[in-house]
């Protein structure tokens, strides 16, 4: 991504196994915070409408969203600038399982199954970021 440096382990893990200087020291996550949330509320909205779209559909042909479980803040803004209907059904497993990384999507969608907010066959736009301020997003019917 073109934020490479927005989200970063250092020493990388690279210049850990080959640099004598970085023996003994542990990588460590760094994050610009406001950078990134910056990034994620003035791009995904793009990115998510751009995979509706895509799909052949509306805004308001969507019925579930299932975003990245980074950031409550970063949800709730997302959902205001995307245009959803009132009653779509928004995961917001970030609450009781926190930033699960890779695996946010599918705990937050399983979650949703097994307290039977969401049915089988409803339409749900998922959007996942990370590290480089990479991203993907898609429209699927739900499992």
């Amino acid at each position: 991504g073109s934020e490479f440096d927005a989200i970063v382990c250092l020493p990388d893990w690279l210049s850990l196994r080959h640099d004598a200087k970085t023996e003994g020291s542990w990588p460590v996550l760094h994050m610009q915070g406001q950078k990134v949330f910056r990034w994620a509320v003035g791009e995904m909205p793009e990115v998510a409408h751009r995979a509706i779209t895509s799909a052949g559909l509306t805004a308001h042909d969507i019925d579930l969203f299932i975003p990245h479980q980074a950031n409550m803040r970063i949800t709730d803004a997302m959902v205001k600038s995307l245009g959803l209907r009132d009653d779509v059904k928004i995961a917001r497993d970030i609450q009781t399982s926190g930033n699960t990384s890779a695996a946010s999507i599918p705990l937050a969608m399983e979650k949703m199954r097994s307290e039977g907010v969401a049915k089988s066959g409803e339409l749900a736009l998922l959007i996942g970021f990370g590290a480089g301020l990479a991203y993907a997003a898609q429209v699927v019917r739900f499992p």
